[in-house]
């Protein structure tokens, strides 16, 4: 007979039936009513998208992410609508005075650095 500590525990991997996180159980288990979700907030949500649910709503999920600073600047820097509109927006902050706090400061001399580089070009029939 193969006898067995009784001191010993197992695990048990489950997923939160929301997110999909995975939930640790140890065996044997607690007292009590096994966990089901994997925090308050996924308990809290599902409880929302069931009384939504109910009131015949459609349920959305939100799911926010975490995007690195890098991604944002390559989008902006792909698109020529939008640095022009960041090149404006600077310097409209810029003459209206909102770059003069200290921690504005390296962006405003970036965006003088910027206009003495800047050399007007002639159009057609200007003299």
């Amino acid at each position: 007979m193969i006898q067995s500590d009784h001191n010993e525990q197992s695990e048990v991997r489950r997923s939160c039936p929301r997110c999909g996180t995975a939930i640790i159980e140890v065996i044997p288990r607690l007292p009590g009513r096994p966990k089901r979700w994997c925090s308050t907030k996924c308990r809290r949500a599902a409880s929302e998208e069931r009384r939504a649910a109910a009131a015949g709503a459609i349920a959305i999920e939100y799911r926010s992410l975490d995007v690195p600073l890098e991604d944002h600047v390559k989008a902006v820097l792909t698109s020529p609508a939008a640095c022009r509109r960041i090149v404006r927006d600077l310097r409209e902050r810029h003459d209206a005075g909102d770059l003069d706090d200290a921690r504005w400061s390296p962006v405003a001399e970036e965006l003088q650095r910027t206009r003495r580089h800047i050399h007007p070009t002639l159009r057609w029939g200007a003299h």
